[in-house]
């Protein structure tokens, strides 16, 4: 499995992942250096260490181990955020493995140094050496994932307004974020102000002198920016995306919510009980009763009674049937 793909994620669209195929080449290539390479590398100088602390004895005490495997969690905890939930925020990046990357030193590394200087005093310059290394990794993977991030997003292009990267614009005293929903913005002229507003409320978005406008059904907001033109193009472009995958997300729904209906319209409860067989719709509603020979003879109460065990079951057996699909269809729809 790869760890971070070849081409950008969470994109449809071949015109915007063309438009970024060389920016998301140089952004991976940072970042499996940052967030890979040098935290695995970070890992293996702890392990060193601790083999270095066994040179000479019978029996390596386990604590010793300690410090690697400390390293060695820290580098997989990385990995596994950055597979998982990493790539869709290239903001964390720098604090993620910044955050990883001292933890191997604290733990790992520095500990790692000072149990093999202890134990090892002959291999002091091997160890200061490992340990240089090791700072020299930790620094060197915080400026790699600050690298990636600005390679990615530090110079605006209208194509990530149809990524669902946060998108960042700092200038005209204020910054401004645009998510995947809404907009956010903080200003500092005069006395701080924090606002923000969903994309569901924005009618237009214009570009004014300085600053651009959203235009919503309650009022107007006016966000000063440095590069209007180019913020207003990009939430725009952002609102756009949006909007389409909300319309698809809706279609997609709909036609789930049909052929939900379908399968209920088609489920059948069945018993059969003493010759008597009895079908029921998924509403419980009686669809059919097969009465056999065999019943000409019975006592009508007997009859009676096995007539209606028989309408319990099949309502039964049809509630379980449509129980079940309603859960598969919410399951389903969780995934999504």
């Amino acid at each position: 499995m790869t760890l971070i793909p070849r081409s950008i994620p969470l994109i449809n669209d071949p015109h915007v992942v063309h438009a970024l195929a060389a920016r998301w080449r140089r952004t991976r290539t940072l970042l499996l250096l940052s967030a890979g390479v040098l935290p695995v590398a970070i890992g293996i100088v702890c392990v060193v260490l601790a083999g270095m602390t066994s040179a000479g004895q019978r029996v390596m005490p386990w604590w010793t181990a300690i410090p690697a495997v400390a390293a060695a969690a820290c580098a997989w905890a990385l990995l596994s955020w950055l597979r998982r939930n990493g790539l869709s925020d290239p903001h964390s990046w720098l604090p993620a493995t910044t955050l990883m990357t001292g933890a191997q030193l604290v733990l790992g590394v520095l500990p790692g140094s000072g149990i093999a200087l202890r134990l090892s005093p002959g291999a002091a310059i091997a160890v200061k050496a490992l340990c240089a290394a090791g700072v020299l990794g930790a620094g060197s993977a915080s400026a790699l994932a600050r690298m990636a991030h600005r390679s990615l997003l530090a110079t605006p292009v209208l194509e990530l307004g149809s990524t669902a990267f946060p998108l960042v614009l700092a200038g005209g005293g204020s910054r401004v974020v645009i998510g995947t929903d809404r907009v956010d913005w903080t200003t500092r002229t005069g006395s701080r102000v924090d606002a923000g507003v969903s994309f569901a409320r924005i009618d237009r978005v214009t570009a004014q002198a300085n600053a651009i406008v959203l235009h919503t059904a309650s009022g107007s907001w006016t966000v000063p920016v440095s590069d209007p033109a180019t913020a207003s193009a990009l939430l725009r472009r952002r609102v756009e995306w949006w909007e389409e995958r909300r319309n698809a997300t809706a279609e997609r729904e709909e036609r789930r919510y049909r052929d939900l209906v379908g399968l209920l319209a088609a489920v059948n409860g069945e018993a059969t009980r003493g010759g008597v067989s009895v079908t029921v719709d998924s509403n419980g509603v009686t669809t059919g009763i097969s009465l056999s020979p065999d019943v000409r003879d019975l006592d009508p109460d007997v009859l009676a009674a096995r007539l209606m065990a028989c309408v319990h079951k099949a309502r039964s057996d049809a509630r379980r049937q449509v129980e079940d699909l309603v859960l598969d269809h919410a399951a389903a729809k969780a995934i999504h």
